[in-house]
């Protein structure tokens, strides 16, 4: 089996390609989308958030106060780095989770 991971700056067509690649039936992760949901159903993530950034951080229904975390993070290199820190090893587990559970073509 062959792992390819998709990258580029926004608007330079990684979308389009993994439309593509889906309509040839090839399973596709997308990462940023799992991240989101991620944030907020996962639990742990989910504290760990709210320890850096406060309940602020998500909105009463629970869902993630991304305007608010963007202004911080944009003005705050350090708490960027924080998030990544929590979210991109969850998203990571999960992106194997997710490989280790698709079939062979």
């Amino acid at each position: 089996m062959i792992k390819l991971g998709i990258t580029g700056g926004i608007g330079s067509g990684k979308s389009t390609v993994c439309s593509i690649f889906e309509m040839l039936g090839v399973p596709v992760y997308y990462a940023d989308d799992r991240a989101k949901q991620i944030m907020t159903a996962n639990k742990e993530v989910k504290k760990a958030i709210i320890d850096i950034f406060g309940k602020q951080a998500y909105f009463l229904n629970g869902r993630i106060n991304r305007k608010y975390i963007a202004e911080i993070i944009f003005q705050q290199p350090e708490k960027r780095k924080l998030l990544n820190a929590i979210v991109h090893p969850a998203v990571l587990e999960d992106g194997r989770k997710w490989n280790a559970s698709q079939k062979l073509l």
